[in-house]
């Protein structure tokens, strides 16, 4: 095995879907899941940079170092990507139904002036599962390029 090892990143990827689906199909309703979850996934991020740019006995660049970070991070941020939004398309179906209710509920109590067919409509096409995914893939993108190039530039600062 090379390292480091894209299969890492996707070994990574597929423990994160493994719990997600586990804790939806047991009905785990335990408080602050979607935000555990998130941050589960939020530190993959630079904790797989730091293992693609962990010096190593062969001297890298820093080209190289941000390059390695960017690899792994993007098979990881696609992965999940995809995961995500086949999750809520076609296992976890009410997630978005139940949002949109909640966010128009929520804005017809602060402005009952609001007309209520035209705020659904508005939230019901910004708030779907497909802009939901696009969005996770653009701050997937943003989180490998920035994690790839800090922790490259910290390495060169620290290990001289």
């Amino acid at each position: 095995m090379t390292h480091p090892s894209i299969n890492v990143a996707l070994r990574v990827a597929l423990a994160i879907m493994v719990l997600r689906l586990i804790l939806f199909f047991v009905n785990a309703d335990f408080p602050y899941q979607d935000e555990t979850f998130l941050f589960i996934l939020l530190t993959s991020f630079p904790a797989l940079v730091l293992y693609g740019i962990w010096p190593r006995e062969k001297k890298s660049s820093f080209k190289d170092d941000a390059l390695m970070g960017m690899r792994l991070t993007l098979v990881f941020s696609i992965a999940l990507a995809l995961f995500i939004y086949a999750f809520y398309a076609f296992v976890d179906q009410d997630y978005f139904p139940n949002m949109q209710d909640m966010i128009v509920a929520r804005e017809l109590a602060a402005n009952p002036d609001v007309v209520e067919e035209e705020l659904r409509t508005g939230v019901t096409n910004f708030f779907s599962v497909r802009n939901f995914s696009v969005m996770a893939v653009l701050l997937f993108l943003v989180m490998s390029a920035f994690y790839s190039v800090l922790f490259s530039v910290v390495k060169r600062l620290v290990i001289k």
